[in-house]
């Protein structure tokens, strides 16, 4: 059921704008609906900064979708959203790919019950939620997702064990971070070099995405590395 729209006017102008090609007028409802129970939670829970909020879909809404501009899910691919927050980037990557499972982590109950309430109200079919902490999983997963929630080697320790090896119609499993210039030297010092760093300001035309990428890292790369920083703590 519409949520509603007068929350979210810039709907139309950044989203359909840029990734209207992508996706259908259903797929646009469901993120003009996700804004608007976002925006609804946040009064009540700092899901994003409040300061931004008027921001959303150009701050937060547009990063989530930035993959559309340079890669795709195959079907029924299992995508984890490690520090899912307010569903960041996991709703609207869930919402674009409708035929991709989608996992989305996160070790606070507050926003497990965000969470929940959200993908329920939008009827996601292809999303659970998981309250754990990311160092506590065991299943596996073909893709990782990450929007700034710690550093790389951070981020890679707890998560490369969950990390199927292989690829899907091109796409390397691994993990697909979003970072700003940081990741240069966090990779540096594991020695990781990463399969594909896409810049977002080159992709979304949008200078407030200066210095903003998506780092792709490969399986065996990540737990090469996590082996390396396991050995480092010994």
């Amino acid at each position: 059921m519409p949520v509603g729209r007068e929350d979210a006017p810039d709907m139309d102008d950044i989203i359909g704008g840029q990734f209207g090609s992508y996706l259908d007028a259903a797929q646009l409802e469901a993120l003009r609906n996700y804004a608007a129970l976002l925006r609804e939670w946040n009064a009540k829970l700092n899901l994003i900064s409040r300061k931004d909020v008027e921001n959303f879909e150009a701050h937060h809404l547009l990063h989530a979708l930035s993959p559309l501009k340079v890669l795709k899910f195959a079907d029924r691919v299992r995508v984890l959203d490690v520090g899912s927050g307010g569903g960041l980037p996991g709703i609207p990557l869930a919402i674009a790919f409708p035929r991709a499972q989608f996992f989305l982590l996160d070790s606070m109950e507050k926003k497990i019950k965000a969470l929940r309430d959200m993908v329920e109200r939008l009827g996601l079919k292809n999303v659970q939620i998981v309250h754990k902490r990311a160092e506590q999983l065991e299943s596996k997963f073909d893709y990782v997702t990450g929007r700034a929630v710690a550093t790389l080697p951070d981020f890679i320790g707890w998560i490369a064990k969950n990390i199927r090896v292989g690829s899907h119609e091109g796409l390397e499993n691994g993990i697909l971070y979003f970072k700003g210039s940081l990741y240069k030297e966090e990779l540096a010092a594991l020695s990781l070099e990463p399969l594909h760093v896409w810049d977002l300001r080159e992709q979304l035309g949008h200078e407030y995405y200066a210095e903003k990428y998506l780092v792709h890292i490969g399986t065996q790369a990540a737990q090469k590395a996590a082996v390396r920083l396991e050995a480092q703590k010994k």
